[in-house]
């Protein structure tokens, strides 16, 4: 058979987002809207909201404190049968802490990450290899026809361009070593803010207030790390208990378990 008879479109294909923001915000909210039922990888610190509906609260196995659940909860997703369409990591900065400690504890006499395994940049690496390990296992799901959605927390970042002046920009709350697994090869990457709007009399400066609403940034903008693969030019005003991406998904569709996968395609991740 021709290589090319294998070829197929990937229009249908789940998403795999990250959804960034400041507290509050409604990223797990956000996130809860995907297909459901959903399951929720909870790092320390992360809470669930109270507020959302019983159709859409994230199904969740618990807090995720050590590197070695994180491995059997995705092992498990990809290969087990199950009804959940799709996975929620809530949150990779709380992956970024968690791989932290994991690196520290392999070299005890290490007192940071710089200086761990040896040093030059050797903990830093290790810790983006999790990370990378993470978004490969996403890919893994994605064949199986569930959606991932990352969500990190953000930071201002100091952005110096050499072609332009210098400026500042929300970022994932990453090193950046760390960034690249759910900013580069993502579908989306969503940043949630609040919508403003201008006031003042003629002739006087005017001042951005808040009208109490949130948007949805998934264009390039030098505002925050965004992106989109699906072709968003413009902001997408949240609704709540409504999916900001359902027309680009296909959100109709049955929730009916996937192809299971074999034990051997996550034994390379």
């Amino acid at each position: 058979m021709s290589i090319l008879a294998e070829a197929k479109s990937s229009v249908d294909e789940p998403l795999i987002v990250t959804i960034c923001g400041t507290p509050g915000t409604g990223k797990t909210s956000l996130a809860a809207t995907f297909p459901g039922p959903v399951f929720l990888i909870q790092t320390q610190g992360e809470k669930m909201p109270r507020d959302l509906p019983r159709h859409q609260k994230p199904v969740s196995i618990g807090e995720t404190d050590t590197p070695k659940k994180l491995w059997e909860q995705l092992l498990a997703l990809a290969t087990e049968e199950h009804p959940y369409r799709t996975v929620i990591i809530d949150s990779v900065t709380g992956l970024e802490n968690l791989f932290s400690e994991d690196v520290l504890k392999s070299d005890p006499k290490a007192k940071s990450v710089q200086t761990a395994l040896g040093g030059y940049g050797a903990g830093r690496d290790a810790i983006a290899v999790m990370h990378g390990r993470v978004r490969k296992a996403a890919e893994v799901l994605r064949r199986k026809g569930i959606h991932v959605v990352f969500i990190a927390h953000s930071d201002v970042v100091r952005i110096d361009p050499p072609d332009a002046e210098g400026y500042t920009q929300y970022s994932l709350r990453l090193h950046s070593k760390s960034m690249a697994p759910y900013v580069d090869s993502v579908d989306v990457v969503g940043f949630i803010k609040q919508a403003t709007a201008l006031i003042g009399k003629d002739g006087e400066q005017k001042r951005a207030i808040a009208t109490g609403e949130r948007v949805l940034v998934t264009y390039l903008t030098p505002v925050a790390v965004t992106k989109n693969r699906i072709g968003i030019e413009e902001d997408i005003p949240l609704v709540r208990g409504q999916n900001p991406f359902a027309r680009w998904m296909g959100q109709d569709e049955a929730a009916e378990p996937a192809e299971q996968l074999k034990v051997s395609e996550m034994e390379n991740v």
